[in-house]
């Protein structure tokens, strides 16, 4: 970042969102729905309903992985199991709860196996330039962008796990808090809280990086 401090009046507005803005209020749809009825065609052995669920789901859970854990590659493989779980799964699925709400509930315990992981493995970090963030030479806006593309993804590795993810849950993957709380098995006002506090540290951590 060549020493320039971190201005949030350049910052794009959607990412001021992860720090400031709440989710709109909206009802939850009823549980089940053609994500359940894919899942119970796969447990009858219609592997189609597992291709509909793959591209359906595919990039909402390599977004999420990838801003967990920096790397593209780790992300597309987590995003792979995941599919190997639910079709390892899908016979004892009940669709008591949204489909999303299951998903992510895998998604985020895979996500916890991986950190844990590279706490016993540490591996050495990857330049930034391995993953091409620009073709061409950038100019200077494009350049400035892409520094603070970095910034935010490394602020975001920065953070716990257990504020992180709901923070991706909300804002990335638009879900409302009570599907969230389902998603991390805890009650709204403690989600509230965690998001609360990951805003200000996720604020913080950007304010820090160099």
């Amino acid at each position: 970042m060549n020493g320039m401090p971190i201005s949030y009046s350049v910052i794009p507005a959607g990412w001021l969102a992860w720090l400031f803005a709440a989710p709109a209020d909206e009802p939850l749809p009823a549980a089940g729905g053609e994500d359940a009825a894919r899942l119970a065609r796969v447990a009858r052995g219609d592997e189609s309903g597992l291709q509909q669920l793959f591209d359906k789901w595919k990039l909402p859970l390599l977004s999420f992985f990838y801003r967990s854990l920096g790397s593209h590659a780790d992300a597309e493989d987590l995003t792979l199991e995941v599919f190997v779980r639910l079709h390892r799964s899908s016979a004892g699925y009940r669709p008591t709860a949204k489909f999303s709400t299951y998903l992510f509930h895998i998604a985020r315990n895979l996500l916890r196996n991986e950190l844990r992981r590279r706490r016993r493995n540490p591996e050495s970090p990857v330049a930034p330039e391995a993953f091409d963030y620009l073709e061409a030479e950038p100019n200077g806006s494009a350049r400035r962008l892409a520094e603070l593309e970095e910034v935010f993804q490394r602020a975001l590795e920065r953070l716990p796990e257990k504020y992180r993810t709901p923070l991706l849950l909300l804002r990335q993957q638009r879900m409302d808090y009570p599907e969230v709380a389902a998603v991390l098995r805890t009650n709204e006002n403690a989600l509230r809280v965690l998001v609360h506090r990951g805003r200000r540290m996720l604020k913080a951590e950007m304010e820090a990086l160099p």
